[in-house]
Formats: structure tokens, C-alpha cells, sequence
């Protein structure tokens, strides 16, 4: 028994007869009568009662039709197993990143990953970027993607590209009143801000206020501004829709704001999918600023 003889059984069940089958496939009708003959002798049974043009599925045809669908998946996955093997492509790719850029995009890109390497599991661990060397070090993940502060600029990473920060609030927050923020508006009232883990402690990356909210998710952070709990310096790409639809207010400010790096950490050596993903992320990155 052989899977070309398989896919012919199944193409001449779908298609309701060698003629029909045929003109679908392409492959001549005695070619593919002759290959259905040839798995019938080859298993003992009869697969098709025939008559005239006709065609029905005798009994045993009929039990063991779906049995030979899992039969072509198996051979299909050890092909494709075999394939990716040969071209370098990972059997595993574990990823950390922290939520910089937008969960929209993300979930696109881990669909066309899926989509182009359908036999690589992936695994995706979300958490602050100041946390991202060590996962990769212990070997935990493979690849770590994150916005790095110059809190963690330090680490080592390579860099991808500057992401502008904007300081936000909701469109009802007192600061959003103002012609102009200062470091002393700021000080007033509650910044929303990123903490991490370091060392034994919690790390909050307040900027100019004493009075703060540390969340560990620029995305929760964002929520908190939308929901005016306070006020708080995000990516933009992260805040570009909540400003466009007027949840959130850029404000206006002479501050010295610095651009931070989207930066990526690896491990001993980047696969084929490892690279894909982030020829993606760069992509992305080119695009939004």
C-alpha cells in the first residue's frame, strides 16, 4: 500500500467517479483506475462496487475511508517534518516580549509564523524587558523582544529601532486642560508607570512624581490612563489608536523625552523561524515610529 495509491482512493470517493476524478486531478482515468486496482490487490478487498459509470463504496471501502485520511495527514506531516529538518527550520521556538507594540500585530504575526511553519510549536511568555536576559541566558526562551528604558539600556541586546514615547492622560484628566505641561504639573498627580523585578525588589520607573502606579504591562499602563487614574509616558505605538479615538490626549510639553531602542535578545544562535519573526518585527518597526 502506497499514499499515492491512498490519495487516488480518496480522490475517486470525493469526486464520485474515475472520470470526475480525473479531470480534477489532472491524471488519466486509467491511470487512476489502474492505481485503485492496485491497492485493492494489494489489501485483499474490494474498495468500490462498479457498475457501468457508477461508482459506490462497498462496506469495508466505507470503514476504512477515514482511516486512510489519517493515513495521508501522517505522511504529509513526516514530508513536512523531514522538509523543515533539512532547511534548518525549528521543531520549538520560545519567545519572551514584553507589550510595546500592539497585540493586534503580535496576533497576526504568530498566525502567519503558524501558517508558514505549521509544525513548529511556539510558545510566547510575556514580561517587562529588564527580565528578558536573564530568561535567555538560563535558556528558557530562544528570543526576547522589548522596549528597553534607560533603566535596562545596559543589558545586552541588539538594537532594532527608536520608538517614540509620549506622555498621555485621558481626555478628561486636569493635565489635558493645560496649554503646556511642566515638571511641576506632572508632580501633582499620579504617574502611571512600568515596574520590574530586580534583584530581591520591585523597580518602578517613576519619572517625576513621587506619587505613582507601577504596573508590570505598558497595555494595563495604558488602560490605567484611558480610565484617568493617572497620567503616564508610553510608546506610541501602543497609544496611537487611544489618541486617534480620543481616549487619550498627547500632551503638550517641552520635556527632554528621549526616543528608546525596541531591542531583541537571542540565544546561542537564531533558526529559521527565530529569523522570520524578527525580519517581521523590523518590518513593523519601519513603519511605525
Amino acid at each position: 500500500m502506497r499514499a499515492e495509491q491512498v490519495q487516488a482512493f480518496i480522490d475517486v470517493t470525493e469526486h464520485g467517479s474515475f472520470a470526475a476524478a480525473a479531470r480534477h486531478t489532472g491524471i488519466k482515468r486509467s491511470t487512476l483506475s489502474a492505481t485503485v486496482n492496485a491497492l485493492e490487490d494489494s489489501l485483499g478487498v474490494v474498495l468500490f462496487e462498479r457498475s457501468g459509470n457508477s461508482l459506490q463504496l462497498t462496506a469495508v471501502g466505507e470503514s476504512v475511508l477515514p482511516d486512510c485520511y489519517r493515513l495521508l495527514t501522517s505522511a504529509s506531516r513526516i514530508k513536512k517534518h523531514c522538509q523543515q529538518h533539512l532547511q534548518g527550520v525549528e521543531s520549538q521556538l520560545c519567545i519572551a516580549r514584553d507589550d510595546a507594540l500592539p497585540e493586534a500585530f503580535w496576533r497576526q504575526v504568530m498566525h502567519d509564523l503558524k501558517q508558514r511553519y505549521p509544525l513548529t510549536a511556539i510558545s510566547v511568555y510575556l514580561l517587562p524587558p529588564q527580565e528578558h536576559p536573564q530568561f535567555v541566558l538560563r535558556q528558557t526562551v530562544d528570543i526576547a523582544f522589548g522596549l528597553y528604558t534607560a533603566e535596562g539600556a545596559d543589558v545586552n541586546a541588539s538594537n532594532l529601532a527608536p520608538v517614540s514615547m509620549c506622555l498621555v492622560a485621558a481626555t478628561s484628566h486636569p493635565l489635558s486642560r493645560l496649554p503646556s505641561v511642566t515638571r511641576d504639573d506632572l508632580a501633582q498627580y499620579t504617574q502611571v508607570c512600568l515596574t520590574y523585578e530586580q534583584g530581591d525588589k520591585l523597580v518602578s520607573e517613576a519619572l517625576f512624581s513621587t506619587n505613582y502606579l507601577g504596573l508590570t504591562m505598558f497595555e494595563v499602563i495604558r488602560d490605567a490612563a484611558i480610565n484617568g487614574t493617572g497620567w503616564a509616558l508610553l510608546p506610541y505605538p501602543l497609544v496611537k489608536e487611544a489618541i486617534e479615538s480620543h481616549q487619550l490626549c498627547a500632551l503638550n510639553h517641552d520635556l527632554a523625552l528621549d526616543s528608546h531602542y525596541y531591542r531583541y535578545v537571542e540565544g546561542e544562535s537564531l533558526g529559521v523561524v527565530a529569523t522570520a519573526l524578527l525580519t517581521k518585527v523590523s518590518r513593523f518597526l519601519g513603519t511605525t515610529r
